[in-house]
């Protein structure tokens, strides 16, 4: 990889949490995931979130700002908590969520300082879970929309699907550059939009269809595929010892946007991702701190 020739501003636009398992609480939330380990990986990531005015905001912001993250952008909220999610992992370290309504990340408020930042950041990644609220979705979609010079990566993400839904994935894949899906939100598209049915035909349709630059499917411990208008990579990923697979495509996300800003080929770019992902996976939570010599041993 091309590191840190040049430093991007690449920013996590949504929900912050508190992932909370039996023994701990940690950071989680797929943007602030997402930011934090692009900052990890040596650009500089920043947070566009919300947190209440409330203890588990004090340590959410303070454990953010341990790994160099920028949440100068991170709003207070008097009258909402911070987010909360029940995570349960099961033998085979796939986690389930129970995530906490009404919080603070359901009042985003585009104001002056986000305004700001929207004509600043190189690209800026979102996903559904921020939008449920109808403040929220306003607020990320005005950011969008005023982002215009930034690469935008729509990470669906998503917990079930309805008609809001539905309209939600519209608009997304119709503002953005890049789209990252897993398999099940793979099958929920095609159950809901026509186009081919094997997978690398059905990406190729939805650049097409939406003018992406590129798609990439995560397929867990079967690796990825990518699919850009010139070329598809697949990559059949690498075997560790699974702990929990929070976070895994968070940062997998992390590493295709950094590969990409960084003119990486594509294969260097499905391997870099498929890496920082196994990494992740061998421990728990969404953010273990990792430095590019940890991924050498993956594989």
């Amino acid at each position: 990889m091309n590191r840190n020739k040049k430093k991007y501003r690449i920013a996590g636009l949504g929900e912050v949490l508190w992932d909370i398992y039996d023994d701990k609480k940690l950071v989680g939330g797929a943007p602030a995931n997402f930011a934090a380990h692009v900052t990890l990986a040596g650009h500089q990531g920043l947070l566009l979130s919300r947190v209440g005015e409330d203890q588990n905001g004090d340590e959410l912001m303070a454990q953010l700002s341990r790994f160099g993250l920028d949440v100068a952008s991170v709003q207070r909220d008097s009258t909402k908590p911070t987010g909360t999610v029940r995570v349960t992992v099961d033998a085979a370290g796939k986690p389930s969520f129970q995530c906490s309504h009404d919080v603070a990340f359901d009042a985003l408020a585009y104001d002056r300082p986000w305004r700001d930042r929207a004509t600043e950041v190189d690209a800026v990644l979102f996903g559904t879970l921020a939008q449920r609220h109808p403040d929220s979705r306003t607020t990320i979609q005005a950011f969008l929309a005023d982002a215009n010079q930034a690469l935008k990566i729509f990470d669906l993400n998503l917990r079930g699907w309805n008609e809001q839904t539905a309209h939600i994935v519209e608009h997304g894949m119709h503002v953005c550059q890049v789209l990252k899906i897993n398999d099940e939100e793979l099958a929920q598209l095609q159950r809901n939009y026509s186009g081919p049915a094997q997978p690398e035909p059905y990406l190729q349709y939805l650049l097409d269809t939406y003018n992406l630059q590129m798609a990439a499917l995560t397929l867990g411990a079967g690796g990825c595929l990518l699919v850009t208008p010139d070329e598809s990579v697949r990559h059949p990923g690498y075997r560790v010892r699974v702990v929990d697979t929070t976070g895994c495509g968070d940062a997998f996300a992390a590493a295709l946007v950094v590969g990409y800003l960084e003119g990486a080929a594509l294969h260097g770019i499905a391997d870099f991702a498929n890496r920082l992902g196994a990494f992740v996976a061998c421990y728990q939570g969404a953010v273990p701190r990792w430095h590019y010599h940890n991924l050498e041993s993956i594989g």
